[in-house]
Formats: structure tokens, sequence, C-alpha cells
């Protein structure tokens, strides 16, 4: 069981209830915070989650199926970090269920808000040829709340694996 905690922006296309019961994660990543993100010619959820501030982007299509979805881009992007593949279908097995609920955090909603500024930034300069790439380069991303650690780097400590790449190897970061 996963929760994704979505701004009212992305609250409202999803339909969910106001009062809806958020039961704890069974996901090593814990919960999710996501908000819809605008910039010809994208539409897509921008999702951060709470416990090592990595991102993920998944298209804003189709709402009945963007927990699927999410589920799906967060298990490419742990394989890209370097995440073992038993770890990775144990994490995707446990994020079958997804719950959409309110935010519950503003120092979050402040990281997730700064990441769409940086991500308008990228689409700006097109500089990555994917979202796969972008969400390579919020890997190495830091914020303060993680003590300015990397995403990557808390990503593999939570898995308990080792950093497969050394920092020569890993994505640029301008």
């Amino acid at each position: 069981m996963v929760t994704i905690r979505c701004t009212q922006k992305l609250l409202r296309p999803l339909a969910v209830p106001k009062d809806v019961d958020v039961p704890r994660p069974t996901t090593v990543l814990g919960d999710w915070y996501a908000n819809l993100f605008y910039s010809r010619p994208h539409q897509l959820v921008l999702c951060m989650n709470e416990r090592t501030l990595s991102v993920v982007l998944v298209p804003a299509r189709d709402s009945k199926s963007l927990g699927v979805r999410f589920r799906d881009t967060v298990a490419a992007h742990l394989a890209r970090l370097g995440v073992p593949r038993a770890a990775i279908e144990a994490e995707a097995s446990a994020m079958s269920e997804a719950t959409f609920a309110p935010t519950a955090s503003r120092s979050l909603l402040g990281c997730l808000r700064e990441a769409g500024f940086a991500l308008s930034l990228e689409f700006e300069s097109q500089r990555f040829s994917s979202l796969a790439e972008i969400e390579l380069y919020f890997s190495e991303y830091i914020y303060s709340p993680t003590d300015y650690q990397h995403p990557r780097d808390l990503v593999l400590e939570l898995f308990g694996a080792t950093g497969g790449s050394s920092p020569s190897d890993r994505p640029r970061v301008h």
C-alpha cells in the first residue's frame, strides 16, 4: 500500500473525497507527494518521495490508470538508480494498491514547488531528451530536509544497495 499525497490541483481531477482514510505505507519508500505540472507540450504529474525526495514524472493522462503508471515509473527509476531487481519487485508489489489523499507536510510541498520550478527551467533549456534523464538529474538534486544528501544515495541506502556507480558515473548536475 502506498499513498500518493496530492495537491488540490491534482485532487480535483482525481475526484478524491476530502476525508479519505490514509493507511500506513507498506513500501520501503513510504508515501509520495504529487502535483500537476504543465509545460508545453508536457502535462505531467510531478511525484516526490517523502523519505528521499526522489522525483519521478508520470504523464498526466487517464487519471484512472495513474496508480499503475506511477508504480511502473517508480520501478523503472529504481532500476536506473541501481536498486537490486528483487527489491524493486518487492516495492512494486507493495505499491500494487495506491490511495490518493491530500498533502500533509508543508516542508515537502516546498520541495515539490522547488522541483517544479527547476523542472520548468530544464524544459526551457531542452538539455535532456527524455523524462528518464530528467529523473536521473533530480536524483542528484539536493534539498535541506535531507541534510543535503542526494536522493539517489538515500534510495540506495534504504534498499541496502551499494552505490553501483562512482560519482563520476552519475548524471552531471549543472
